[in-house]
């Protein structure tokens, strides 16, 4: 059980944190992560990448090299209730194509809509949606099944926060590089 601001909170913490705070654990918990599979990662928050029409600031960029290649994987995390629209999917995709990334990754916090999944799906958009302290894999590209969830924890108190992520596996690290940076299994 985890103890939260005087509370049991059952065996996930609350996820009580700010869009930033969200923003955050997504780039440097889940796809840091990656590190010990993917040589030359680099995480980023909030980097502006200029694109064939326009400058547009990502949530996350993800940069790593890969059999002699620049590799460039573009995030957006969405702390919603309601359901992620189609539309939110859609605009990701043109700005992948906008900035020449190799993917995109959409994780949110609510379920996505069926016309979103459908969306991503075709286009090989990568969701993910945390739900109860879980990273559950919606899509990772074109006509593959869901993954694995992925036990996410935020925990906080007396001005200290963390993140931690850990895996239902063991594989956890090279779910990252192969199903959200697109990296092929080594």
């Amino acid at each position: 059980m985890v103890v939260q601001d005087e509370r049991v909170v059952g065996r996930y913490p609350y996820l009580g944190i700010t869009p930033g705070e969200f923003e955050e654990y997504v780039a440097g918990e889940l796809l840091g992560a990656a590190r010990s599979q993917v040589d030359g990662l680099v995480v980023s928050a909030h980097e502006k990448v200029t694109g064939v029409d326009g400058v547009y600031e990502f949530d996350a960029t993800v940069r790593y090299r890969f059999a002699g290649m620049d590799f460039l994987v573009v995030v957006e995390a969405k702390l919603h209730r309601n359901p992620i629209k189609r539309e939110l999917v859609q605009v990701l995709r043109q700005k992948v194509q906008s900035v020449g990334a190799h993917k995109g990754v959409l994780v949110a916090t609510s379920a996505f809509q069926a016309g979103a999944v459908e969306f991503a799906r075709t286009h090989g958009i990568a969701l993910v949606t945390v739900a109860e302290g879980r990273f559950v894999f919606t899509t990772r590209d074109t006509g593959k099944a869901a993954r694995p969830a992925l036990v996410a924890c935020f925990h906080g108190g007396a001005g200290v926060r963390g993140m931690m992520l850990a895996a239902d596996d063991e594989d956890h690290p090279e779910c990252v590089a192969e199903f959200l940076l697109g990296r092929p299994g080594i």
